[in-house]
Order: C-alpha cells, then sequence, then structure tokens
C-alpha cells in the first residue's frame, strides 16, 4: 500500500523492476508505477475522479498494525486491538472501522 497527497493505492501487480498501483477506490482509474522496494515513484500518479481522503489513513494503519502483530505475537486479540487503539488519534475516531472487521 502507497499513501501518497491523501490517496490511498493497492498493489496492482508486480513485474521485474517496478510495482504498479491502482487507488483503493475502485470506481477511480488513479494509478502510479513505483520501484520494486516502493521508496520512489517511477511514474507519478495520474488524476483521480474523487477528492483525497486522509481522513481513512489512520484507519488503514490501524487495521494492518493489528493484523501485522496478530501474525508474530501470542496476545489474546483483545489485547493487541487494546494496545493499538492507545495511540489511535481521537481526532479520526470516526473512522474506525466496526470492530469485527478489525479482527
Amino acid at each position: 500500500m502507497i499513501l501518497h497527497e491523501g490517496y490511498i493505492y493497492t498493489v496492482e501487480r508486480t513485474t521485474k523492476t517496478k510495482s504498479i498501483f491502482r487507488c483503493k477506490n475502485r470506481d477511480c482509474k488513479g494509478k502510479c508505477h513505483a520501484n520494486l522496494s516502493m521508496d520512489a515513484f517511477l511514474s507519478l500518479p495520474t488524476s483521480h475522479c474523487h477528492a483525497p481522503q486522509p481522513d481513512r489513513v489512520p484507519a488503514i494503519k490501524l487495521k494492518n498494525e493489528i493484523k501485522a502483530r496478530a501474525t508474530t505475537t501470542d496476545e489474546s486479540t483483545s489485547t493487541i486491538i487494546h494496545s493499538a487503539l492507545r495511540t489511535y488519534p481521537l481526532s479520526a475516531a470516526g473512522q474506525l472501522p466496526k470492530m469485527n472487521h478489525l479482527c
């Protein structure tokens, strides 16, 4: 996943030399190409048909953090979720996924 200027991109496909990303909003045709280490754009993102959604970024990062931690620890699900939520910004609370979508 790449976050850029409030837009969220997911991997569409990977070649021998680059990763091709598309906008997370599947109705949008926004795309970009990045090197394989995903630290530089090979082609800048194309235009989007919607406004950026920077308020969704904390919720996506939270969900990814919970998933990553669940695969590397023996802690209970509730412990992982409560620990991750302690650092979640209160200003983004409206974007939190429902509890059953966090696991």
